[in-house]
């Protein structure tokens, strides 16, 4: 007998039709549709900038690939995500959507991999999934970290609404569901874990980046409809005095502390390929199988004896720990005949730590000073680790957190420095020291040495932030006083250049007209009124000091005295008190008059009794113009009707314009898309500039007047200068390299795991 598919369960058809109900949103309460749609816009605008700019990253990465197959798996990569990014985009907004709907419907889940992480049955591409797991705990803990406080308001308000409590996991608008989703939605593309990694940073840069604002807004639309709308700072949950910084509200329940386990399985199959090429044999294989592990609580004492042997022996690293601990295994065994052996977890988290600080302190761009500080830190970072392991999965974590502060607040700090004197250095020596010096160095040690130190960096970077803003307003000030010469001398220029006319009015128009322009331009702009009016005075007092043809000439008497008045505002607007009085108003009006005086006497007929007279008025004007005279009026003001013709500019550019460079001196295109990349606030290693050693600093400034990229120093005093073109001639010759300013502690998570990666691989 054939199975009848249209026989269906009334309960199963009820539920369906009740889920259908809730994708759509057809029950949601309207404060909480408002925040629905407010989401989805927001996904929908950050996810089309992301594919909008994918072309452009993957193609920049297609370039410089080391090898024909990867410049071929990003091309691939292009073509796909350009066809199936509408699909993407609308998997996300569904699923969004989705969970909206389905926040009445009872228990909340966010979106979890379908991967499974049993060890038993670890593949090539788990791996993958490991690099993956790190990159979302990290991007999600950035996301959580500035936001804790706009989340629990967000968490405590739609709880409210819904009538149901709400954390961090059962909130759909939190990070970690986010960008699950986004995840979920990319999986069915099968995308490589290299083009993975590089779009999830796109979606942090286009989404995560800017996610505040969706909190922000995602509040007010709740509190504007009366839910707890008198929430204040006090509305986060308090945390029990000694809890670990940066969990959620309400206790460590968020996915990375459930991910633990996953990540140290995965780990521990990394590192045991790692040792299969290395030949490096774990302690936790030494003795008999059965033999019983030795306690967290009783390897953290054999720390505790090491670091009293390093006190003796500064040499002594981790490397030299594995030895020590052997040998304390060997004492017990020879006093009470027990074999006894580390457990495999222990040794995994001693061989990560001790592969995490060989990274750091290789890393070329760490400052020697600071490479001393970390080299130190060992000990106490293996400790927490042992007793805190969710340190490998929790970017919030306390100990991870104060190694990525150290990096952030040294990054100013050259090998050069004396830094005997140094107010930082001096601090985290003491904290270093206190450091060792703590038995129980715990995640709650830690946390407070990190809010001593964000403390002390918050206060330095407000005292260099002033001496930066007053460095970026005198450039800025500079720049717009550059700019409004130029433009001044250019509008001069242009009108003066060949034509010949009395010195008075050149003078006037190079010594105080320019002026005027020039603060038209810095009060208004260049497409302002006032500068248009300024430029139109510039060239009708010019056509005043002409003489009149035709029609024009009866109505010059009104044209010169507009003119004059449009002078007399001009002088107004640079300080003049008085300039009805001024001298050069009445030289100009008396110039006019002359000039008007002599095309009225030319416009009349000659008389035919005199042809000398006729041939005399003809040459008349040619000898106003080419003579020099001088001429006392009634009113007793002497006007020199001497004139010149302007033949080279009046008013030269600016002393400090850069010169106009050959085609075959222009930077490449790849160094000039790497200059228009850069944002205001990005560190470097700047070289070559002059006999000085190379130094860091931070680019404060990038002038909208003049192009100029301005650096400063730590301190937030200018040290360099360059135009776009500069820039990139720079970065051509390897003068100047931008530093990374993200997380150190992620950083050297993420290289590690892709060096264990590339070491499983060809065995499996």
């Amino acid at each position: 007998m054939s199975q009848d598919y249209k026989v269906v369960s009334l309960a199963s058809a009820a539920a369906g039709r009740q889920r259908a109900e809730f994708e759509r949103g057809a029950s949601l309460p309207a404060p909480l549709a408002a925040v629905r749609d407010r989401a989805l816009t927001f996904l929908q605008v950050g996810l089309s900038e992301l594919f909008d700019n994918t072309d452009d990253t993957l193609f920049e990465k297609a370039d410089r690939a080391s090898s024909n197959a990867d410049q071929s798996l990003f091309f691939d990569a292009m073509r796909l995500l350009r066809l199936q990014r509408h699909a993407v985009e609308k998997s996300c907004c569904d699923g969004l959507e989705r969970q909206f709907g389905m926040l009445q419907s009872g228990p909340f889940s966010s979106p979890q991999s379908n991967h499974s992480f049993d060890v038993d049955t670890l593949s090539l591409v788990q791996p993958d999934e490991l690099e993956q797991t790190v990159a979302l705990d990290g991007m999600v803990g950035r996301a959580n970290a500035r936001n804790q406080l706009p989340l629990a308001h967000l968490a405590l308000r739609l709880g409210t609404l819904v009538g149901q409590p709400m954390d961090v996991r059962s909130n759909p608008l939190a990070p970690s569901c986010l960008v699950q989703l986004f995840s979920d939605s990319c999986a069915p593309l099968g995308l490589d874990i290299k083009v993975r990694l590089i779009i999830l940073k796109m979606f942090e840069r286009h989404v995560f980046n800017s996610i505040d604002s969706l909190y922000v807004d995602a509040n007010g639309l709740l509190k504007n409809a009366g839910i707890l709308p008198d929430l204040k700072q006090d509305g986060l949950p308090v945390r029990p005095r000694g809890a670990a910084a940066g969990r959620p509200p309400g206790g460590p329940t968020g996915a990375a502390e459930a991910a633990d386990p996953q990540v140290l399985s995965l780990f521990s199959e990394l590192i045991s390929s790692w040792r299969h090429a290395s030949g490096d044999v774990a302690l936790s294989a030494l003795g008999a199988p059965s033999a019983p592990p030795v306690p967290s609580e009783e390897l953290l004492g054999m720390l505790n004896s090491f670091a009293t042997r390093q006190q003796a022996e500064p040499s002594a690293t981790l490397h030299d720990l594995r030895g020590h601990i052997n040998r304390q295994l060997g004492e017990q065994l020879r006093q009470t005949g027990e074999v006894r052996k580390l457990d495999r977890v222990d040794d995994d988290v001693i061989s990560l730590v001790s592969m995490l600080f060989d990274f750091v302190l290789d890393d070329a761009q760490l400052p020697a000073a600071l490479k001393a500080l970390i080299g130190r830190m060992q000990l106490p970072i293996l400790r927490v680790a042992i007793a805190d392991k969710s340190l490998f999965s929790r970017s919030s974590h306390p100990a991870r957190r104060l190694l990525n502060e150290l990096a952030r607040a040294t990054l100013g700090w050259s090998d050069h420095d004396d830094l005997r004197r140094d107010q930082l250095h001096s601090l985290l020596e003491r904290m270093v020291d206190r450091l060792l010096g703590e038995q129980q160095a715990d995640a709650a040690f830690f946390e407070q040495m990190h809010e001593e130190l964000a403390g002390f960096v918050r206060i330095e970077q407000r005292r260099a932030e002033r001496l930066e803003q007053r460095t970026r307003d005198a450039e800025e000030g500079r720049a717009r006083v550059d700019a409004a010469r130029s433009q001044a001398a250019r509008v001069l220029n242009t009108l003066l250049l060949g034509r010949t006319l009395p010195v008075f009015v050149v003078d006037l128009l190079r010594d105080t007209w320019s002026q005027v322009l020039q603060m038209a331009y810095l009060r208004e702009g260049g497409n302002s009124d006032l500068w248009r009016e300024a430029v139109d005075t510039a060239e009708r007092l010019v056509q005043s000091v002409e003489p009149p043809l035709g029609a024009a000439l009866e109505q010059r008497p009104a044209f010169n005295a507009s003119v004059c008045r449009a002078l007399c505002a001009g002088l107004r607007l640079i300080g003049e008190e008085h300039p009805e009085a001024a001298p050069s108003v009445a030289q100009l009006q008396v110039l006019q008059r002359t000039v008007l005086h002599r095309a009225t006497r030319l416009s009349q007929p000659p008389r035919p009794d005199a042809a000398s007279s006729l041939e005399a008025g003809v040459r008349e004007p040619v000898a106003l113009y080419e003579t020099a005279a001088a001429t006392v009026p009634e009113d007793g003001i002497p006007v020199l009707t001497e004139t010149v013709l302007v033949d080279e500019t009046l008013l030269p550019s600016p002393a400090n314009k850069e010169p106009v460079e050959l085609v075959d001196e222009l930077p490449s295109a790849a160094a000039i898309a790497w200059v228009e990349r850069l944002h205001a606030g990005s560190w470097f290693e700047l070289s070559g500039i002059g006999d000085q050693p190379a130094q860091r600093c931070k680019l404060a400034a990038i002038i909208s007047f003049s192009g100029k990229y301005i650096f400063v120093n730590r301190a937030g005093m200018k040290v360099a200068e360059f135009t776009s073109t500069t820039l990139a001639h720079q970065y051509e010759r390897q003068l100047i390299h931008l530093l990374a300013d993200d997380q150190l502690f992620d950083r050297a998570l993420e290289s590690v795991i892709g060096n264990l990666r590339q070491l499983r691989t060809p065995r499996d």
